[in-house]
């Protein structure tokens, strides 16, 4: 009976330390599922609407578990939820009109406001502010965020990658939904950045295109994409650090 009673309590303390592992990894896998899902939808819906075929949709990256679905083909669930991307017919897509490109480009974005927009009004907001509060933040996020650098009210120590994000995520100091409806924003911040393979990039590829020709523009593409990759690379590199020292050095 002891003995029994011993590994009833031993068997307890196991379940209860993995379920508050369990619940907080939970969370965080869905918020990034969340987050880069609806980006990427933003993306092949716009595709699908001005004609162009999807032919992979990807939530994660790396291997995963595929499905066939309509619209989509091909749906990619990897359990690597840092980044996803959906792949078109860029044949298709390249003999479109620059609006059509436009829209293609712009609508990962706008699906991460419109998702914002929706959790800020469920945590309790007045539907008018959280649309002029998300159209700010998406907008004039660079601007304030450059601002609040130069007058010393934030460092590079404030910038988060994964990892911190993370941390955000199962945070008791704020409400998830709230913390959910921040990233999302942030990210469709993020994203403006004229920087190919961001979303910022490739409407800047678009307008050389209108402007110079598809020549010139698949030369700048192909330059931009360069730098745009290896500054990514290193702003991931430095994030990424910045979030380890925070997590270990924290006193």
């Amino acid at each position: 009976m002891k003995k029994n009673f011993f590994w009833l309590i031993i068997g307890a303390l196991i379940g209860y330390q993995l379920i508050l592992h369990t619940v907080p990894t939970l969370k965080i896998l869905f918020g990034f599922a969340l987050i880069i899902g609806i980006h990427e939808l933003g993306h092949a819906i716009a595709a699908i609407l001005v004609g162009v075929e999807v032919k992979r949709f990807s939530i994660g990256i790396g291997p995963g578990i595929s499905f066939k679905v309509p619209f989509l083909n091909k749906l990619i669930l990897s359990p690597f939820v840092i980044g996803g991307f959906v792949e078109i017919d860029e044949e298709s897509a390249a003999q479109k009109s620059f609006w059509k490109k436009f829209f293609i480009s712009v609508n990962g974005m706008v699906a991460n406001v419109l998702l914002a927009i929706a959790l800020l009004v469920i945590w309790g907001a007045d539907f008018l502010k959280a649309v002029l509060l998300s159209l700010k933040i998406w907008l004039w996020g660079w601007p304030l965020t450059i601002q609040a650098f130069t007058s010393g009210q934030a460092t590079a120590n404030d910038m988060s990658g994964p990892i911190g994000i993370g941390e955000m995520l199962t945070s008791t100091t704020y409400e998830y939904i709230m913390m959910l409806a921040l990233i999302n924003l942030a990210v469709a911040m993020f994203n403006l950045l004229p920087l190919p393979p961001l979303d910022g990039g490739r409407i800047l590829v678009h307008v050389v295109e209108k402007i110079f020709g598809a020549k010139r523009a698949n030369k700048f593409n192909s330059i931009m994409t360069i730098v745009g990759v290896m500054l990514l690379i290193a702003l991931m590199i430095f994030v990424t650090g910045n979030d380890l020292q925070k997590l270990f050095f924290k006193h």
